[in-house]
């Protein structure tokens, strides 16, 4: 075959199989984009392996206050802290003045500011305490419940303040590494290198926030419930004591 026929059909030829070419090429950088996407390590993996001692810390205290927590949801619902109808049904019927077997109704109930007003009810009517005994007795009763309620409400809230600084430190403590080691001339001026040590830094700071803002959120549901026991039985307390004064004037 002369030149003049050789050269166009090679060229003819290399235009066929160019499609076929790129195809084989789209090909292998798919299969390589999904090696790569397999053998990279997921965030969780990152977040233990790139994070050191300050993640532990972090999970550590996560995994308390998840059962503090849990503990804390079961106790209000078997109390019925979350849904005090019957409790709240009986200080209406109270103050309406259907005190007849209130105290006995109150003993029955699980709600645990019920056996409280049905004491206060059961001295007001009876006259065994003074009223300035009685007055102190019943503070410092409320004052027990408060704080059996509160109790361990103060972890959650230490988690969810302490879980966001144990995060920052373990950030800190990554951009000294990764600083220092552009100030020695570790990897030269690469900025991948740098870039690549500030990301892994800051996981650190998104665990901690991630494990500080669901147990901020369940503290302050639990203080909230808390706060609303109190005030109903300061409201209640408060009214059987007037009710018991003015009669005794009367």
């Amino acid at each position: 075959m002369s030149r003049r026929f050789f050269i166009p059909a090679l060229i003819l030829v290399a235009v066929s199989l160019a499609p076929l070419a790129d195809a084989l090429w789209a090909q292998a950088v798919a299969q390589e984009t999904q090696q790569a996407q397999q053998a990279a390590p997921g965030f969780w993996s990152l977040v233990f392996s790139k994070g050191g001692v300050v993640t532990w810390v972090i999970a550590l205290l996560s995994a308390v206050g998840v059962q503090i927590a849990a503990i804390k949801l079961y106790e209000f619902y078997r109390m019925d802290i979350f849904r005090p109808q019957g409790f709240e049904a009986a200080l209406s019927d109270m103050r309406r003045g259907n005190t007849s077997g209130l105290a006995a109704r109150l003993d029955a109930l699980v709600h645990p500011a019920a056996p409280l007003i049905a004491f206060a009810l059961s001295q007001s009517h009876g006259d065994k305490l003074s009223a300035a005994v009685l007055r102190e007795e019943l503070t410092r009763r409320a004052q027990f419940l408060v704080r059996h309620l509160s109790r361990q409400i103060w972890v959650l809230e230490l988690i969810a303040a302490s879980a966001p600084l144990f995060g920052l430190l373990g950030t800190v403590l990554g951009m000294i590494v990764a600083f220092q080691g552009v100030g020695q001339g570790i990897g030269g001026a690469d900025t991948a290198l740098l870039a690549s040590g500030i990301w892994e830094a800051l996981l650190t700071t998104a665990f901690g926030l991630g494990v500080a803002l669901p147990f901020s959120i369940l503290a302050a549901i639990f203080n909230n419930a808390v706060d609303g026991v109190r005030d109903m039985v300061e409201d209640a307390l408060t009214e059987i004591l007037v009710r018991a004064e003015t009669k005794a004037q009367g």
